[in-house]
């Protein structure tokens, strides 16, 4: 005898949210565009995860750049 769907609704409903929850709760880099291909990162690791998003080679910039606080770095990605 086969088995009745609506059985299976909420199983299915509970998978399918904690997909959509999976998703959404992935960080992302903080980045911030400075212009001119510039961009600030509050640390290393978060300005390299950014530039790999896009398989690009990373370049750090001097860490005077405007706009840019003490700790931050600067970077761009060519």
């Amino acid at each position: 005898m086969p088995f009745p769907m609506h059985r299976f609704a909420p199983l299915s409903i509970l998978i399918l949210v904690t997909l959509v929850a999976g998703c959404a709760s992935r960080s992302a880099p903080r980045v911030t565009w400075l212009g001119d291909g510039v961009f600030k990162s509050p640390t290393a690791q978060e300005a390299e995860a950014y530039c790999r998003n896009f398989g690009a080679p990373m370049r750090f910039l001097g860490p005077k750049a405007p706009g840019v606080p003490t700790g931050e770095v600067t970077y761009r990605c060519d």
